[in-house]
This record gives structure tokens, C-alpha cells and sequence, in this order.
């Protein structure tokens, strides 16, 4: 299903507030070591999943880029860096990433209805498929992003109440 462009922002969000009106949105943390380095103003890091592009995003100054757990790149913020990750574990490889353990929380749910895209925090549009997880860092904040399942479940735990 495609929504239109001017509803595309608030698609995600209305089903993550359905999912906390049923009580189905839990507590995870990270519980992953991913590698990251310095991005370098102007990149373009295209986050591909399962054989399936999930988003495409341009490095700022400042902005780092993570591989994670299925191989996958993004970009994060120096601010995201210094609150879901650890210090550094390992000097620079040969590529510029160094180990770093995930140290971050989210609320999320498994979403169960029929594919859909919407245009994630940083413009770009994400499908979320039967499966994946909808994700927040926090609940009733409007940065609503989609995690594909494999990459969820290898990175998170739910949390303990």
C-alpha cells in the first residue's frame, strides 16, 4: 500500500499509536556490538537489508556510519553516537570502523498489517513489511522508524520491567 505523500509522515505514527492503545509496544535494548567510523561529509549510505533497500541517507559533518549486526550501513548523528553506544572497544581496522557496544533502548512492536512506506526522521521513505518492527526512542516523540525484523532481532532484547 502507498500513502500519499502528505500523509506519508504520520502513517508510522498512527500505527505505533494504535500498537500502545493495545498494550503491544514493549521496552528492548541494544545488546550488540556494531562497528562505526567517521563519515565523511556528502556521503551516501544506502541501508540495504534481506536484498531489500530500506533507506538511502547523506552524511553531514559530524555524522557517523554504522555497520551493523547483518552488514548493513546507516548514518548516525555524533548526539545518537554519545547516547546508544559505548566508548570505543578496538583501534581503527583498515577501513576506518572501530568495535562499539550498543548501549541504547527503544519502545517498538512487531507490525502485522499489509506493507506500506512512509518518509522516515531524515526525509527519506522506508517500507515497513509484516514482520518488521515500527521503533522510537521514545513514546510520543515523532522519530518513528522502521527496523527490518532479522536486523531487530539480532540487535535487541526486550527489556526487563
Amino acid at each position: 500500500m502507498t500513502i500519499r505523500p502528505e500523509f506519508q509522515g504520520c502513517v508510522a505514527r498512527l500505527h505505533f499509536e494504535a500498537a500502545v492503545t493495545i498494550n503491544s509496544v514493549r521496552t528492548y535494548r541494544k545488546s550488540a556490538i556494531v562497528a562505526i567510523r567517521p563519515a565523511i561529509a556528502g556521503e551516501i549510505i544506502e541501508t540495504w537489508l534481506e536484498g531489500e533497500r530500506e533507506t538511502v541517507n547523506t552524511a553531514r559533518p559530524g555524522d557517523y556510519v554504522v555497520r551493523g549486526v547483518n552488514g548493513e550501513h546507516y548514518i548516525i548523528t555524533s548526539g545518537t553516537l554519545a547516547k546508544r553506544y559505548g566508548p570505543p572497544m578496538t583501534e581503527p581496522d583498515a577501513e576506518g570502523f572501530r568495535q562499539y557496544t550498543a548501549t541504547g533502548s527503544c519502545h517498538a512492536f512487531e507490525y502485522e498489517g499489509q506493507a506500506f512506506t512512509f518518509v522516515a526522521p531524515w526525509g527519506e521513505e522506508m517500507i515497513v513489511n509484516p514482520g518488521d518492527y515500527i521503533a522510537t526512542p521514545a513514546i510520543g516523540s515523532s522519530d518513528i522508524y522502521r527496523i527490518e525484523r532479522n536486523a531487530f532481532l539480532a540487535t535487541y532484547r526486550e527489556a526487563q520491567a
